[in-house]
């Protein structure tokens, strides 16, 4: 029995490849590097599921984030006029080009790390002098934690990701994100995990309209969190993003054949 999302799979139009954007060569390149966080090497079998790539290249951020930190803490450290004042301006300078996630305002660079160890790194470096601190550059597995449980469906809305938020569920407890590289509309929930996801644009459509998207996909998204399958269906079609050929398939399965 198929889902409507996995018809929509199915039978979406060619497009542009997940394959083929930076986010999958940012994962193919830098996928080595999930050897170092053991709790989430399962990940580096990922390049099947596009989600687990994005996932994937979150924590591989946040592991150079961690490094491109130390990088600029550890050599003041050593130095024997310590400048605590100049190593953390340029700590902060280091910072601007790096990929957060803002929470209260505060930029969490490591989202793996508690928000109090993330402010160790970027407000009180000189700590790294003492234990426990000045391990964390080889041994930092006890210290993580969750960032998927932790910050839930947000971390998605950061620079860790290429996702745009398109809205929050009425009960906070899910978010929908778009892909414009692949016309993708992501279902996030408040764990960090993926609900559904509805690929966009069939193979029936000749010429895909890709204009305004973010405002044509609200009411396809409204539907989705009013857990209204035919209303969900009818924005689908309005709005551009399915066939009427693949509307008429829907109509002829019952939603006994097909679920949302």
């Amino acid at each position: 029995m198929k889902t409507i999302y996995q018809l929509l799979e199915l039978k979406q139009k060619r497009r542009h490849s997940f394959e083929d954007g930076s986010e999958y060569s940012f994962f193919l390149e830098n996928r080595y590097m999930l050897d170092k966080v053991s709790k989430y090497d399962f990940l580096y079998q990922s390049e099947d599921d596009y989600f687990s790539v994005m996932r994937a290249n979150i924590i591989i951020k946040s592991l150079q984030n961690k490094i491109a930190m130390e990088k600029v803490i550890l050599p003041y450290l050593a130095s024997p006029r310590l400048d605590i004042d100049d190593m953390k301006a340029t700590l902060r300078k280091r910072c601007e080009s790096l990929p957060f996630i803002k929470v209260n305002n505060v930029k969490v660079f490591i989202p793996f790390f508690t928000r109090s160890l993330n402010s160790v790194y970027l407000d009180n470096p000189e700590r790294f002098l003492v234990s426990p601190y000045k391990d964390l550059k080889t041994s930092f597995k006890d210290s993580m934690i969750d960032p998927f449980d932790t910050y839930g469906y947000h971390l998605y809305n950061s620079s860790f990701t290429r996702l745009v938020m398109i809205k929050e569920s009425p009960d906070k407890k899910e978010a929908a994100f778009l892909h414009y590289d692949t016309n993708t509309i992501y279902f996030i929930n408040d764990q960090g995990r993926l609900n559904d996801k509805l690929v966009l644009f069939d193979r029936y459509i000749k010429k895909p309209n890709t204009y305004h998207m973010f405002e044509r996909v609200t009411p396809v998204v409204d539907a989705y969190f009013n857990f209204d399958r035919r209303g969900m269906i009818e924005s689908l079609h309005d709005q551009g993003f399915i066939s009427g050929r693949l509307m008429s398939i829907l109509r002829k399965n019952d939603e006994d054949n097909y679920e949302v």
